[in-house]
């Protein structure tokens, strides 16, 4: 119908049928596609752009008939991991994803992923999040609009030293991402350092941090394969991430534009990114695993002990400190549940 009523425009201004096909049928084709800028700064290359964000991307584009387009700005050329949500906020770019651990203290709900001893995987961590933003739990992101909430792979601890065990992290500076993660490695002796997952790497060879809670996937995507040694494989909780758009942008979109993008829900994102992640991480594990230069440590039942009763008191200052907290965290667990029972 766009194209028809363009073509009649045409006739009307007295084009004839030679400039009708030459000009107006151009026009046309340049109105038909609507192109929309995404913020992501990872590399090009980074599975996340080609597996994840690319693949799901594909998807909204086959499911417009060609009507939508959404290029990738990738490397962090428009704005910084911190600087994400305020760069679509504003309208500098129509589309971005961060980590909302990377603005502590904006994102109170999107801690609860965080917490340890809960999830075991990016799938149903993902999962959860998801509904809880289907329940209006989700506060800071009124401003915007939310096209996916999910995680990262549940974080472990990768050291650059070659460690036998927790105890030897103790007095050891060590990579967090958010409050709840760094209140964590506070529990275990070890000081915090806030970094986004670009800047670990740099971080491990120069002695600036030794170690990192990241998941398994993070390990070779962000280059940490060449500087770790050592790899304690317990919970540590994970981080949110926001896929987001611009607010007026979504508002200005043709109907049919719009309703492939609410076709394709905050769920839906999440059920594809959550497995899709969680499995590329186990991948990684793997080659860590078979990898004479890296060994992965299961920690001792006394560790455990030391570590669930860490745990346990993150959850409950978690809770005690954070508005609405217990409600979030029995929604969290709730939806936990839920997923394994669908699984």
């Amino acid at each position: 119908m766009l194209r028809f009523d363009f073509m009649k425009t045409c006739l009307r201004n007295g084009l004839g049928a030679v400039a009708v096909s030459a000009l107006c049928a151009t026009g046309a084709l340049a109105q038909d596609t609507v192109t929309l800028r995404f913020a992501s700064f990872v590399g090009p290359t980074s599975f996340l752009n080609t597996d994840l964000f690319g693949v799901w991307f594909q998807k909204l584009e086959d499911d417009s008939n060609g009507r939508l387009k959404i290029e990738i700005m990738a490397g962090g050329s428009i704005a910084k991991p911190n600087e994400v949500f305020d760069t679509v906020k504003a309208g500098v770019v129509d589309m971005g994803w961060s980590i909302a651990g990377y603005n502590p203290g904006r994102f109170i709900a999107s801690g609860v992923p965080e917490l340890p001893l809960l999830a075991t995987g990016s799938g149903e961590s993902s999962a959860a999040m998801a509904a809880l933003f289907d329940q209006g739990l989700i506060d800071g992101m009124g401003d915007v609009k939310v096209l996916g909430l999910a995680t990262a792979d549940i974080a472990r601890l990768q050291s650059a030293d070659d460690i036998s065990g927790l105890a030897d992290l103790k007095g050891k500076k060590i990579r967090a991402a958010g409050s709840v993660l760094s209140s964590m490695i506070e529990e275990i002796g070890a000081t915090p350092v806030g970094l986004p997952a670009p800047s670990i790497a740099e971080a491990l060879a120069k002695n600036v941090v030794d170690a990192a809670a990241t998941d398994w996937f993070a390990v070779e995507s962000f280059s940490l394969i060449d500087v770790t040694k050592a790899h304690i494989d317990i919970s540590l909780g994970t981080a949110a991430v926001y896929l987001i758009m611009n607010q007026a942008k979504y508002d200005s979109l043709p109907a049919d534009i719009k309703a492939v993008f609410d076709a394709n829900s905050v769920s839906d994102f999440a059920a594809f990114w959550g497995p899709t992640l969680e499995a590329e991480s186990m991948r990684v594990r793997a080659v860590l695993a078979d990898s004479p230069d890296h060994k992965i440590i299961t920690p001792s039942d006394a560790e455990m002990a030391i570590w669930n009763a860490a745990g346990t008191r993150v959850i409950e200052n978690w809770v005690d400190s954070t508005p609405n907290g217990a409600a979030i965290l029995a929604a969290y667990k709730d939806a936990l549940t839920q997923h394994r029972a669908n699984k």
